[in-house]
């Protein structure tokens, strides 16, 4: 099939390409956007540094004096955008450049190099090179190419979709995973603070990792890495690098080249995100939502493309094992009449397929409905993460 990436030299389009004319009224040139809205401080994604925090939560000694700050900040950015830009995140900015030229090294390779890795969607297997196809109910395709595989468990990932060249790539992504892995537990602390107190910090991790039986397992939460790579479009005002979704995780964790595209919806109206180095972008997905009963909220976002440079962005999903932990509100947030539990309990496996696949699971209540749409179609032949 074709690439997004061999399509970026013409000069208008392929039709499959051009989205609904509903659509098209709010998109355009990423770069032109975000000029736009850099002079606008009333629509900038918080900015939280969490490292006052870290510091208490991995071993430091004594309160830390900004702990409760953090705690304050990630709730009302949680609470009010679902996003948040994250400093003092502790991943060295060394590793965070290995994993960006790691990334950009694979997508430097010649097409038919990448092809190595191709996956196939329509037989099953999602994990490796592809494009987005066609899934939405007007059927039009999305400007991106991508590189998508698990990355933790290490004892799970299929280490033959990892790229072999750039030589580095499997030993940055292997660190890069871990460092996730653990920013993972901390902000999922935080935000349990936010919700409970400090008494009660594992409530959103162990909700994710305790499964029906009973039993925690700290290994058996799910990283999966998707590489997106937006080729430069000569039209951008007609095209979209990721429709509007939100993501089916609990978080999902962003970095990307410093090039725009990222836009959030806030307050009625696409909010273009900033580039704010040294940062890791932060989004609350579906899973939190549904723990949290709806107090975090799962951002609807999507991507934009723009004529001039190549936008690359590294997203991992953390996620609860599929089948064996169910999600529903944590006990403490329902409190009927006030707060009855706005979502009836599934599987992460069983979100996906109702979501995705548009599944008909048992019924629910009018009020389980808290989950912005993804319009209309995700209604795809697998249930491949987007984000951007």
């Amino acid at each position: 099939m074709a690439r997004v990436e061999a399509l970026s030299g013409l000069s208008a389009i392929p039709a499959e390409y051009v989205r609904p004319a509903e659509e098209r009224a709010d998109l355009g040139d990423a770069f032109e956007l975000a000029r736009t809205h850099a002079d606008d401080p009333t629509i900038r994604i918080p900015v939280v540094d969490i490292s006052p925090f870290l510091h208490l939560h991995l071993g430091g000694r004594g309160q830390s004096s900004g702990g409760g700050d953090v705690v304050a900040a990630v709730r009302a950015a949680a609470a009010d955008w679902g996003v948040m830009h994250i400093a003092g995140h502790g991943i060295p900015a060394e590793l965070m450049d290995r994993v960006r030229a790691a990334g950009a090294g694979f997508f430097a390779l010649p097409i038919d190099a990448k092809e190595a890795y191709a996956n196939d969607p329509a037989a099953g297997r999602l994990q490796g090179y592809g494009s987005r196809l066609a899934t939405n109910a007007s059927g039009q395709r999305e400007w991106e190419d991508y590189l998508f595989h698990l990355l933790h468990p290490d004892s799970l990932a299929d280490h033959a979709l990892w790229p072999a060249h750039p030589p580095d790539y499997v030993d940055a992504t292997r660190e890069f995973g871990r460092r996730i892995r653990d920013l993972a537990s901390a902000l999922l602390a935080i935000l349990s603070d936010g919700l409970l107190g400090p008494g009660r910090r594992d409530a959103l991790e162990d909700a994710l990792l305790t499964t029906n039986d009973i039993t925690k397992d700290k290994d058996s939460m799910r990283l999966q890495l998707k590489i997106n790579y937006y080729p430069r479009c000569p039209q951008p005002e007609l095209a979209v690098g990721v429709e509007a979704h939100t993501d089916v995780s609990a978080l999902s964790f962003i970095l990307h080249n410093g090039v725009p595209g990222l836009q959030v919806r806030h307050a009625g109206r696409w909010v273009t995100a900033r580039d704010e180095p040294g940062t890791i972008i932060v989004h609350v997905g579906d899973a939190l939502e549904i723990l949290s009963n709806a107090r975090y909220t799962s951002v609807l976002h999507r991507g934009l493309v723009n004529r001039d440079a190549v936008r690359v962005s590294w997203v991992v999903f953390c996620e609860p094992p599929p089948d064996s932990v169910t999600l529903r509100p944590l006990p403490e947030l329902v409190t009927p009449p006030e707060h009855p539990a706005r979502f009836t309990p599934r599987t992460f496996k069983e979100h996906v397929d109702r979501k995705l696949f548009k599944k008909k699971l048992p019924a629910v209540p009018d009020d389980d409905q808290q989950l912005p749409a993804v319009p209309d179609g995700h209604a795809a032949p697998a249930p491949l993460p987007q984000t951007n």
